[in-house]
């Protein structure tokens, strides 16, 4: 039954992908043809003219994806030098294409209390219940999801872009029917912006560690300096 909610918003979002997949293609070979580095500099960082961050799954080698769209509601689709997507909102992944194993949708996101535990806590949930749909070895599931949130305190994160004031969150989960728990963790500006995450994406996922390097839009000039002059402390 879940998978029959889920499948047809899914088929949606694919035909839409595929569409604008041209269009971007161009985009984002240019991006990757000077960062092929798993590792921006510091100069690159501060000339690099893409929204991208840093990608590592578990214990593998660390990967830089760029944005190479955004869509309605507020959907975020990040690419990789190898055509692969992941789909943020609020910071979290909520759909990935041509993984090994992909998520496919979530529901009641609309409810996902990343998008008012920082900017709106008095009014927010902090319980949540959805579906997803789940290719798992060539095989497509259906399963429910349950998850706590709490706010953890402030923290400042040493970033590529510098150092950021942030709130962590910490989000505790259990995949049912598997039974297998999760932790998530999220860092969030005072506007909820996410610039780092840990996520589990499904039971037996590896974790995925997703560290913002930039951000067109968004003034990081404090950070920048803060950095700078840290830097050149560091060499005196």
């Amino acid at each position: 039954m879940f998978r029959l909610l889920l499948i047809p918003i899914f088929l949606l979002i694919l035909n839409a992908c595929t569409a604008v997949t041209s269009e971007v293609r161009a985009t984002v070979e240019y991006a990757f043809k000077d960062a092929e580095d798993a590792e921006l500099s510091q100069e690159k960082i501060d000339s690099f003219p893409y929204t991208s961050l840093y990608a590592q799954w578990s214990d593998k080698p660390q990967s830089l994806i760029v944005l190479g769209y955004v869509n309605k509601p507020d959907d975020w689709h990040f690419i990789t030098a190898e055509k692969e997507t992941l789909v943020l909102r609020n910071g979290r992944i909520i759909r990935t294409q041509s993984l090994n194993n992909n998520l496919l949708a979530v529901s009641n996101l609309s409810d996902d209390p990343l998008r008012c535990i920082v900017t709106a806590p008095a009014g927010c949930e902090t319980h949540w219940q959805r579906q997803y749909d789940i290719d798992l070895h060539n095989k497509t599931l259906s399963r429910m999801v349950t998850s706590d949130f709490s706010v953890e305190g402030r923290q400042t994160l040493d970033l590529p872009i510098g150092p950021v004031v942030t709130t962590r969150v910490v989000e505790e989960g259990e995949f049912e029917l598997s039974g297998k728990r999760f932790i998530n963790q999220f860092w969030l500006e005072d506007d909820g912006h996410v610039v780092k995450s840990k996520q589990t994406l499904f039971p037996g996922g590896d974790e995925l560690t997703l560290t913002q390097v930039t951000w067109i839009g968004r003034d990081y000039s404090q950070s920048r300096s803060a950095k700078k002059e840290q830097q050149g402390q560091e060499a005196q």
